[in-house]
């Protein structure tokens, strides 16, 4: 390569002069060769792998989309309602950093049955918190739909713990002294059930929880209630429950229900065992028995079942599949399978 090496005979001979020349020459071609190589690899790159368009969302995530903010809104009134409602009955403004815990729950429940009949249920279920009114008394509405069942009947079929005792469409006032007499805890409620007609009633409600156990945890309840169609009756309960480990915990349930119409107990034993599988998703192992002295003391019924519960979406919508075996004393004891699914799903803060 002459123009690279060049001796003092060739630069006197003129021939350096020609030798910058090509070596000048060399270096611009080789310059402009790899621009040009450079140049093309991108545009190759960029032909064959453009950047990914944002793709539009699927009809699955704007339905969600619009879900939750419908959701979010309906929250928002019910809290904004029952603020409103404290303030009027108070002359008080909430606390800034007061989380106001009223929500609505709406829960669709489908049973199917052995012989593939369908029982469909929806309900809705609401609370009013009302932080400066409840010093007070309390506004308080609640929506049921089993109101009149068997008390067998409102403990089956995917309660998930639930307690078993009667629940009724209905609103008024709750008075409930935070004081505490000899540790119980009592509140008591006059309103009316909202059917047509109307319907008054009053309940007395005294409950106590127990610590002297060590880990077992302990409460008694007694109810005293009375409604203008069906006369007076009382319910007793007692429950206790305990950790087995971090993730399992045991308890046991016993109720006991007398209503003036009927003139007899029926009883119900409950025994679960729930397992909780991960933060999202949890199983309950449910057994237990009924019985009445109707006619005398005898067992009707007992049930064997489970509920397996996930947290399908954020904090607000739960789903819970609960397979059950029932078997009656009315049918020869005969098992009768049962599958329910049930969605609840949460409107609050």
């Amino acid at each position: 390569m002459p123009f690279f090496c060049l001796d003092d005979a060739d630069r006197r001979s003129g021939r350096y002069s020609q030798g910058m020349a090509a070596r000048n020459t060399f270096l611009k071609t080789a310059l402009y060769i790899l621009l040009t190589f450079l140049f093309c690899s991108a545009a190759a790159v960029v032909v064959a792998e453009p950047l990914p368009a944002p793709s539009p969302p699927s009809f699955i995530e704007r339905t969600m989309e619009s879900a939750e903010a419908t959701r979010d809104q309906w929250s928002e009134n019910w809290v904004v309602f029952a603020e409103s409602v404290d303030r009027y009955l108070s002359n008080e403004d909430t606390a800034e950093d007061y989380s106001n815990e009223s929500y609505l729950k709406l829960q669709l429940r489908q049973t199917i049955g052995e012989r593939g009949e369908l029982e469909s249920d929806v309900r809705l279920r609401a609370k009013v918190d009302l932080p400066n009114t409840k010093r007070k008394t309390k506004l308080f509405f609640n929506s049921d739909a089993d109101a009149n069942n068997p008390l067998e009947e409102r403990v089956r079929g995917g309660s998930s713990g639930e307690r078993p005792s009667r629940e009724e469409s209905v609103t008024g006032l709750e008075i409930s002294p935070l004081s505490e007499w000899h540790h119980w805890k009592r509140s008591a409620r006059i309103g009316i059930r909202v059917r047509t007609p109307l319907v008054p009633f009053a309940r007395l409600r005294l409950r106590r929880p127990f610590s002297d156990w060590g880990e077992w945890q302990r409460e008694f309840q007694q109810e005293f209630w009375w409604f203008r169609d069906k006369g007076w009756g009382e319910s007793t309960e007692y429950t206790m429950s305990r950790p087995l480990g971090e993730r399992y915990r045991l308890r046991y349930f016993t109720g006991l229900e007398f209503e003036d119409r009927n003139d007899f107990f029926e009883n119900v034993q409950l025994l679960s065992l729930s397992y909780r599988i991960n933060e999202r998703e949890s199983m309950e192992y449910r057994l237990g028995g009924f019985a009445n002295n109707e006619h005398r003391s005898r067992l009707t019924a007992y049930f064997v079942g489970a509920n397996y519960r996930n947290q399908i979406h954020e904090d607000w919508v739960y789903f819970t599949v609960s397979p059950e075996l029932y078997f009656a004393r009315d049918e020869g004891w005969d098992a009768e399978a049962s599958l329910t699914f049930r969605l609840d799903v949460f409107f609050s803060e």
